[in-house]
């Protein structure tokens, strides 16, 4: 058996810590800065940085190509799995509860196209498809909404904006009494 250099050691350690952070990447990034993002705030990027630092002194170029890599490998397979799971319906975020809860209301059969999700999880920008189609059901929905209630409207606009936890979960606890 082959033993791993430090460099593939390095990319196989890497892990996603944070996985919140996915869904809350700044609206105005773009691709390179989606990525630095996730990578320095959602995985152990930078801790095993500085541990490897502190044990060996800085790094090979090659190793912090590995750390890069596998932050990538790590952050892509998160962003697959958590689309995957919002098409079938199985996420438990609050987005896909607030999705499921908006097609109850609206009737709209959710049928699941099982080969556009086996498409989607072999695309390399599958965020950025998805987010821009949020960006845009978001306002399909809310066109939707104004046209029927200014009330409901606003509503829903205010869950929209809602930008912590602790905002959502308040208007969760609203909406379930």
């Amino acid at each position: 058996m082959n033993q791993l250099t430090t460099a593939q050691q390095l990319r196989v350690s890497v892990k996603l810590i944070k996985p919140e952070l996915l869904a809350d990447v700044p609206k105005d990034y773009n691709a390179r800065q989606t990525f630095n993002f996730l990578r320095h705030k959602a995985t152990n990027y930078d801790t095993l940085i500085e541990t490897h630092a502190a044990k060996y002194g800085s790094l090979t170029a090659a190793e912090k190509k590995a750390l890069t890599q596998g932050a990538a490998d790590v952050v892509i397979a998160a962003l697959r799995e958590e689309n995957e799971d919002l098409i079938q319906g199985k996420s438990s975020t609050i987005f896909a509860r607030f999705t499921r809860k908006i097609r109850q209301v609206l009737s709209v059969d959710d049928g699941v196209d099982y080969e556009a999700t086996k498409t989607l999880k072999r695309s390399q920008v599958m965020f950025k498809s998805w987010n821009e189609r949020y960006r845009r059901q978001k306002k399909l929905v809310l066109t939707l909404v104004a046209s029927e209630s200014p009330e409901l409207f606003e509503r829903v606009e205010a869950i929209y904006k809602a930008n912590s936890d602790a905002k959502l979960l308040q208007f969760e606890k609203a909406n379930d009494g």
